[in-house]
């Protein structure tokens, strides 16, 4: 019986067949190894940095530690709270390493956002003789996470600075946004409201088999479920596509009672997919007395 003999790889092939960036030094900070990847990432070809201590020119304009230098050198807590404070943490996937993500501003391929691990590499009695350090491009998607975050805080100016009562809820149907006009329509504040599902509270009190315009929207309600809740006092919007608007009577605003008209409309994602809704609260309630008294009525 013959025992297959398992093929041998050089370490150099390995690393350069990897689609991810990544670089190895050793005991002495010196770079081995450059894979392609990072050559195309940085800008920088292998034979410029490897066999020196030069690892720092992709990614900073002046010599200072990578965080492999740092694994190396035994991840002292002062230095990389110097060069990576409040942007690293240990690996929950491998023993001994640090990952971190920081925005690179001066490399030669361009400004770019990276994504980092560093592991050490030991020998057969656990010494630390090296370093590898893995990098992945994270731009894009970290350019979609300040346009959502500029979004949002677009968005609570406008709620928050709005005049009108106004209020936003997220996919689940918790309240987001509660501004201070709602606040003082409803009597509800802010802080109550933000962050609970039963946005049925502040309208309907103990009347908990009601719901708000508004997670009909996310919800997807059918016109028959919603008409179940609003009878004929709702219809489809004219201006707003996919929204509703209603007029109702809430006994328990103000002195007397309120009448709201109320509009909810979708807010979508960027692939078309509502993620919440807004809905914006009118008193009409001296318009309501003013055609009850052109009818003929009792104001």
């Amino acid at each position: 019986m013959t025992t297959a003999t398992m093929p041998s790889f050089d370490l150099q092939q390995v690393i350069d067949a990897s689609p991810v960036a990544t670089f190895v030094i050793d005991a002495n900070h010196v770079v081995t190894h450059w894979n392609l990847a990072l050559e195309e990432l940085s800008g920088i070809p292998a034979s410029e940095v490897v066999g020196t201590h030069h690892q720092w020119r992709a990614f900073y304009p002046a010599h200072r530690p990578v965080l492999a230098d740092l694994v190396v050198d035994g991840l002292q807590r002062d230095l990389l709270n110097r060069y990576y404070g409040g942007k690293f943490r240990s690996s929950d996937a491998i023993p001994g390493a640090v990952e971190a993500e920081d925005y690179f501003p001066a490399m030669e391929s361009g400004a770019a956002w990276l994504y980092f691990t560093a592991s050490p590499l030991k020998d057969a009695s656990g010494k630390v003789v090296g370093a590898v350090e893995t990098l992945q491009d994270v731009t894009e998607h970290k350019q979609e996470q300040i346009a959502r975050r500029e979004s949002e805080r677009r968005l609570a100016d406008i709620v928050g600075g709005c005049p009108v009562a106004m209020f936003v809820i997220d996919a689940q149907c918790r309240v987001t946004h509660w501004n201070l006009a709602c606040e003082r329509l409803t009597g509800m504040s802010s802080t109550e409201m933000i962050g609970r599902s039963d946005t049925w509270r502040a309208f309907y009190h103990f009347d908990n088999r009601r719901v708000v315009l508004a997670e009909m929207i996310v919800s997807g309600a059918a016109e028959d479920e919603v008409r179940r809740h609003y009878d004929t006092r709702f219809r489809a919007s004219e201006l707003v596509t996919d929204a509703y608007e209603a007029e109702d009577f809430f006994p328990t605003f103000g002195e007397s009672g309120r009448w709201l008209h109320f509009l909810a409309s979708p807010l979508h994602d960027r692939n078309g997919k509502v993620i919440g809704a807004i809905e914006t609260l009118l008193d009409i309630t001296d318009r309501k007395h003013a055609e009850t008294v052109a009818a003929g009525g009792s104001d």
